[in-house]
């Protein structure tokens, strides 16, 4: 399990639904998958999910990187909703932080100002990210986006 010292980050608070959909208005949806991974991706995030993903901001250690990473692809791998690539989301680090990736493939966990560019396909995300509806963004490698709530339910777009 992960280090106990990570300093918690508090979540997000939803945004109301007039943010949610100008947010969905910026993404395109992936092509179609089977029931199963579809059904697989729609399960709900567990709390545990959810605080690991939240310490991403609560550290620049790369070691800590590395084993949030570790933990979050084997939770992914266990779920068997496809071969996630990495996710995106609205940064708490502060100015002149906005946003952020985690890089899966790449092991790349980056922090972006609102002047950088981000790369694709996590440029995509960034309006949701943006809208503050969302505790993170799940981006697979079928081109598949899933936003998930600050309370763990996965939004299907």
């Amino acid at each position: 399990m992960l280090n106990k010292t990570f300093r918690r980050v508090a979540a997000t608070s939803g945004a109301d639904v007039t943010q949610m959909m100008a947010a969905r208005k910026t993404t395109t949806a992936g092509p179609a998958v089977s029931p199963m991974l579809r059904q697989q991706r729609l399960r709900p995030r567990t709390a545990a999910l959810l605080d690991v993903v939240r310490q991403l901001d609560a550290t620049a250690d790369p070691h800590v990187y590395r084993e949030i990473m570790q933990w979050i692809t084997q939770e992914y791998e266990a779920r068997q909703g496809g071969s996630l690539m990495g996710l995106f989301a609205k940064c708490h680090l502060g100015p002149p932080y906005v946003d952020h990736r985690l890089d899966l493939f790449g092991s790349i966990c980056e922090h972006f100002s609102r002047a950088d560019p981000v790369p694709m396909p996590y440029a995509q995300a960034r309006g949701l990210a943006q809208s503050g509806a969302y505790a993170y963004i799940e981006l697979y490698s079928d081109s598949a986006m899933v936003p998930i709530l600050p309370d763990g339910t996965a939004v299907e777009l």
